[in-house]
């Protein structure tokens, strides 16, 4: 059997694994957006904007936030003008920061938050509806740009760039999607927001090792996806291909990139393919929220190992699911106790982080706040010894594993107005040289406008 018909295979296979799964389960699924479609408990200066929510990105597994929740959801007749013109525009600005509690402080920096770390980003996203043109199906296109800055280098790289740039398009009462263009694929796979809704992001689920195997991150890729749903839309099937992150690095590929981010061809950096089957639907009155997704991704990129040589490809398998598990508010279903449950793993001889599992128990909707959410998190990352053994052999420490403990709450200020906050401790915050355990408290602010 050929390397190509191997890898094929082992996504079918997964696939398959997952439907039979999914179709012997009669649990339901999706996550939920935390507006209330209803427009229940809202003035009667808002109820309008619902008609904006729309012209929102279709398709994203974390989209932006309800018009209807942002600081001025009309922006003064403005957007009801753009929106009557075919136009949807958005946007938000985030102000964070990053401590250990441990005073672990040490020069040069070695993690986040090691030494007070500081952070900010404000974005813009623009779409049209492209039906208006001539364009077959529900279309979209979809631009959205981003400026940003980290007080430490090693968080991420700082400056501009546009993010996405893609056309969607929707068939058979979208159950058939088509999208193509640029865009960081990882907004369209695996589900890192808890709740799809951006403002819970700070609370949502982390794994390293999707954006380790490839996925752009900052920046955007010329990608093309395509995902079919089940005449009930509750079963799925999604295909993507890409551009990999430079195998050298996220910096690396920030740098090499030009400085819209919209370079086709980044010397290295090959295509990744993931193949994603699920199984979503909404909440309901008496009816449980249940997601559970299964990925398989595929880099060709060349990528160093841990044996002072290149492995000809790189690969990661996923599988996470979200259920509610109980319902705190018949009136607004979406309100309850969920639980998120995730794997991965990636090959150890070209990965340090070889992989993961994690569990997070957390609330839409606490106390007597809808829109808040609590989370309280547990994850066991598995790191590669073939890593360790180069490290030592080398000179450095270094670890196997490290494991993180979080509670997180974000704090809905006002409209549009959040405040998140998290607290976690780690073992072995880095895989070298080993560090004490750090015990991280994490602040950030966000505004949507």
């Amino acid at each position: 059997m050929s390397p190509f018909s191997y890898r094929i295979g082992l996504v079918l296979a997964g696939s398959l694994l997952l439907a039979l799964s999914a179709i012997g389960n009669n649990a339901h699924a999706t996550l939920i957006t935390s507006i209330d479609p209803s427009g229940a408990n809202m003035g009667p200066d808002i109820i309008p904007c619902h008609r904006y929510d729309g012209l929102q990105p279709q398709g994203t597994t974390s989209p932006a936030i309800s018009t209807c929740e942002t600081m001025s959801p009309d922006l003064g007749k403005f957007r009801a003008s753009l929106a009557d013109h075919g136009w949807l525009i958005q946007g938000g600005t985030n102000f964070g920061g990053t401590f250990d509690l441990l005073n672990r402080a040490a020069h040069p920096q070695l993690y986040i938050g090691q030494d007070p770390t500081y952070r900010f980003g404000s974005f813009v996203t623009a779409t049209y509806d492209l039906s208006r043109i001539g364009f077959a199906g529900a279309s979209q296109l979809v631009f959205n740009a981003n400026v940003q800055w980290f007080s430490y280098a090693g968080e991420n790289p700082n400056g501009f760039a546009i993010n996405s740039f893609y056309i969607t398009q929707r068939f058979n009462d979208g159950r058939v999607q088509l999208q193509y263009g640029f865009e960081e694929l990882g907004n369209q796979f695996y589900g890192f927001s808890l709740g799809t809704n951006s403002t819970t992001s700070p609370a949502g689920v982390g794994s390293s090792i999707p954006y380790e195997v490839g996925f752009i991150f900052n920046k955007t890729a010329p990608e093309a996806n395509f995902r079919l749903a089940s005449p009930h839309k509750h079963f799925y099937e999604r295909f993507g291909v890409t551009r990999s992150v430079d195998p050298k690095g996220p910096q690396a590929d920030w740098d090499n990139n030009n400085f819209l981010g919209l370079k086709w061809h980044i010397p290295g950096a090959k295509a990744l393919y993931i193949n994603e089957l699920g199984y979503q639907t909404d909440a309901a009155p008496q009816q449980s929220m249940m997601w559970l997704r299964q990925g398989v991704m595929y880099n060709e990129s060349h990528f160093p190992d841990f044996h002072g040589g290149y492995a000809n490809n790189n690969y990661a398998y996923y599988l996470v699911g979200d259920y509610q598990l109980l319902q705190t508010d018949a009136t607004q279903p979406f309100r309850g106790f969920y639980v998120n449950a995730k794997a991965d793993y990636a090959p150890p001889d070209r990965n340090v982080y070889a992989g993961d599992m994690g569990v997070t128990f957390y609330l839409l909707g606490p106390f007597s706040r809808p829109y808040d959410v609590v989370a309280l998190g547990y994850t066991f990352d598995r790191l590669s010894r073939s890593f360790e053994r180069m490290q030592q052999a080398d000179g450095f420490t270094a670890v196997d594993y490290s494991r993180n403990y979080s509670l997180s709450y974000v704090y809905r200020v006002s409209r549009g107005v959040y405040l998140s906050n998290q607290l976690s401790y780690t073992v072995n915050p880095i895989p070298t040289p080993k560090q004490p355990p750090s015990l991280t408290w994490m602040s950030s602010l966000s505004f949507s406008y």
